[in-house]
């Protein structure tokens, strides 16, 4: 079952992107509109079969939906105490609409993009 931590500080959102990313997860979106880490970002991690999806705006800040099991690693790994609840930011819809605006991880790589 997922589940949606909400509330997370932006430098902790950054911070945590940065960790995984350093121990082998792989961006696979990524949302690039004009307004990118500005007011909004999305971006979708796998590593293996788990995927973390992680969206943050301006306004709420980070918000990180994913099975239970991931977050009982993160939390442990990371040493964290999520606060779960609805998310604003990875409603299914806005997902969706972040998904449609995101670019294709090989154009991203082509890109150079994930530097």
């Amino acid at each position: 079952m997922n589940k949606t931590a909400i509330n997370i500080k932006t430098e902790m959102w950054t911070h945590l992107i940065s960790e995984l990313q350093n121990r082998g997860w792989c961006v696979t979106a990524k949302y690039y509109g004009f307004d990118a880490g500005i007011d909004d970002d999305f971006l979708i991690l796998r590593k293996g079969m788990k995927k973390i999806v992680m969206g943050w705006t301006n306004w709420l800040e980070g918000e990180i939906k994913y099975s239970a099991e991931t977050f009982t690693y993160l939390e442990s790994e990371f040493d964290l105490k999520f606060a779960y609840g609805p998310p604003v930011s990875l409603k299914p819809m806005v997902i969706l609409s972040y998904r449609l605006q995101s670019l294709p991880l090989g154009l991203v790589k082509r890109l150079g993009l994930l530097k």
